[in-house]
């Protein structure tokens, strides 16, 4: 894993870059955090292209610095990531790191060098030859790669703070509440020419099978693929030339990790021990799930490290993170990843494997269960985990009558949603909506009147393409649809942001995910639901969610963990009274902070601060979060008040 900084001059190229605004190793600096260990840099020879990699060292440690070459030095390549099934032929390797097979399959195949990838990355490549660069990210969004254009210079690089030494300054954008720079989507390349022209294209795209076609495959064979497939993904990431660990917690798929890693490895080494990392939270109720996890890590005979965390330790680090993370964040789970990690890398490793994913592939979130219920699902073989037609409606119906569960935030049941005909009559596009925004409540009278109310649902629903918005109500069923709606916008954003990379980087550690194995993900997708979520099991458990993966992995789970039920890892929350919380609140929540900002409204603010302090209000402190990240990262980056409203 590394950091990335590159620019490319759209219009006639400065060659005096003595003089030049663009600091790249200034740029560099600023995303230190990513590879601590060695830096490189390339400017093209007709001045147009300044290419930048810190690096920290995973495969082949003395080799593999950065960029690379190719032999007639015309192309060259910055890759942040890892790259797995990487022995390939045909080529000379100057190197033995996995990131030089991004360069030698371009030389191979162009742009469509792309599909023959297999890993987590962002990979920035300069064809001196075409005079243009291409820029490209994995299929889900493990690796983030932002891009802007300042002054005819088109930019891109690993964080937003790399941006600053590039000339480029931060302004609000309202329309979503962020700072630009923009994101490239997961399984996108952009090429961008010397004449200014930019393109972006989509390489790949997740698939589900026709909901009324039924399956051939019995349920063993199903099994056994799913095995075989996460066998593979995790066999694939063990390999690194430096200690490896496995964030471990109270549920299915850190502990499957671990149960295969260390079964694999002893494969080889009877004596081979794994180390596993866990977080627990002092007085934590249920939140802490330290003592499951260690009786995981028992069971596998692994070297067991658990760091016990207050509610202190999480407000005290909240700033830090949010420099790291760079946009609003709505609960504490954020800090408590970034302490796990900086605790890991204390512990000496760089590398871990963790679970994320799995949830979004085999139906893991109790909020998709609606939606699986929606439909019968047909295309499972001779009917397996179905519910009787009459008891599935009456199941769809107490959840349409009750409160909306989206991960630990219950919420009320809106009547009145302006996408749901659009998408299966799915609550799912405004719930997430409603999740990453601030109502319009918070925003003042001069940006309502500005840019009109926040439509949420529509703004989720429009990100993803309309072709795929009719497969999603036509051909797939309706937790399918769910399934890639939230892989595509809450996912990547939030969960492999303020979970993923950005917390894991901070501190240098390289996280590896098995369940984004793109093979093992296409696979899963195409299985039917009911295998997946199933509505009910043979011994008569309804809607027994990842049951396929539950059988699939029972030879190296627990029966404990076996049969837990999902308990998503989440923070302590909010409690009334004299909270740690409070302190935030009245550092960052005064009226000059807000006045200052440009674009809150002070009384709600205000309203909401209060309630929180006397209340505990969940959805009200996930808000107030929201304003403190924006008043936060205002300082922290500089960015300029809003004036022209």
């Amino acid at each position: 894993m590394c950091g990335l900084s590159a620019y490319c001059h759209l219009g006639t190229p400065q060659k005096d870059t003595k003089n030049s605004r663009l600091d790249l190793k200034g740029s560099l600096e600023s995303i230190r955090h990513r590879g601590p260990e060695s830096d490189g840099t390339y400017i093209s020879p007709c001045g147009r292209c300044g290419l930048g990699h810190v690096r920290l060292s995973i495969i082949d440690l003395e080799g593999g610095h950065q960029p690379i070459s190719s032999a007639n030095g015309d192309i060259q390549v910055v890759v942040n990531g890892e790259l797995y099934d990487h022995d390939h032929k045909g080529h000379v390797f100057k190197t033995k790191s996995d990131s030089e097979l991004a360069l030698h399959y371009y030389e191979d195949y162009g742009t469509d060098f792309l599909h023959h990838l297999r890993g987590e990355f962002a990979v920035i490549i300069w064809d001196d030859s075409k005079k243009r660069m291409l820029v490209a990210r994995d299929r889900f969004g493990v690796k983030p790669i932002y891009y802007t254009t300042v002054n005819d210079v088109f930019m891109a690089a690993s964080e937003i703070k790399a941006f600053s030494a590039l000339d480029w300054r931060p302004e609000w954008d309202l329309e979503s509440i962020i700072m630009p720079p923009t994101i490239l989507p997961p399984a996108h390349y952009m090429t961008v020419s010397a004449s200014g022209t930019m393109d972006t294209t989509k390489y790949w795209d997740a698939e589900y099978p026709d909901k009324n076609i039924e399956d051939k495959r019995t349920l063993e064979e199903m099994i056994q693929g799913v095995h075989d497939h996460v066998v593979e993904s995790i066999r694939l990431r063990l390999r690194a030339d430096v200690p490896l660990g496995v964030y471990l917690s109270g549920g299915l798929d850190s502990s499957s990790i671990a149960g295969v890693a260390t079964k694999l490895l002893r494969d080889s080494n009877s004596d081979a021990q794994i180390d596993t990392f866990c977080i627990s939270f002092k007085d934590g109720g249920i939140y802490d799930e330290g003592d499951i996890a260690e009786r995981t890590a028992a069971h596998i005979g692994s070297k067991f490290h658990r760091l016990s965390l207050t509610q202190d330790d999480l407000v005290d680090n909240y700033e830090r993170t949010l420099w790291h993370v760079e946009q609003p964040i709505l609960d504490l789970n954020a800090v408590g990843k970034f302490l796990l990690s900086g605790y890991v890398r204390h512990k000496g490793f760089k590398v871990v494997m963790t679970g994320e994913g799995s949830d979004e592939h085999f139906i893991g979130y109790p909020f998709f269960h609606t939606d699986y219920l929606r439909e019968q699902d047909r295309s499972t073989p001779k009917g397996f985990g179905c519910i009787a037609e009459e008891d599935r409606q009456d199941m769809l119906s107490d959840r349409l009558a009750g409160s909306y569960k989206f991960i630990h935030y219950e919420l009320p049941r809106e009547t009145k949603i302006n996408t749901k005909a659009r998408f299966n009559d799915s609550d799912l596009p405004y719930q997430i909506g409603k999740m990453l925004a601030l109502s319009t409540d918070f925003m003042n009278s001069k940006v309502v009147s500005y840019h009109g109310p926040a439509v949420v649902g529509s703004t989720v629903l429009d990100s993803i393409h309309g072709d795929i918005r009719l497969k999603a109500t036509t051909k797939w069923h309706p937790v399918h649809a769910s399934l890639y709606l939230e892989t595509r916008t809450f996912f990547p954003n939030v969960m492999l942001t303020w979970l993923g990379d950005r917390v894991e980087m901070a501190h240098s550690i390289e996280a590896r995910t098995p369940f984004l194995d793109h093979p093992l993900c296409e696979y899963t997708n195409s299985l039917p639901p009911s295998v997946k979520l199933c509505g009910q099991d043979p011994k008569g458990n309804r809607l027994n969610e990842k049951y396929i993966l539950k059988e699939a992995m029972r030879p190296y789970v627990t029966d404990e963990i076996y049969n837990r039920t999902k308990h998503p890892y989440l923070a302590p929350t909010s409690k009334p009274g004299v909270q740690p919380i409070v302190r935030l609140l009245n550092k960052w929540v005064t009226k000059e902070r807000v006045d200052h900002l440009g674009f809150l409204n002070w009384e709600t603010c205000e309203t909401i601060k209060e309630r929180i302090i006397m209340t505990g209000d969940c959805m009200a402190y996930s808000s107030m979060l929201k304003v403190i990240s924006l008043l936060i990262l205002h300082e922290q980056f500089d960015v300029a008040p809003v004036t022209y409203l």
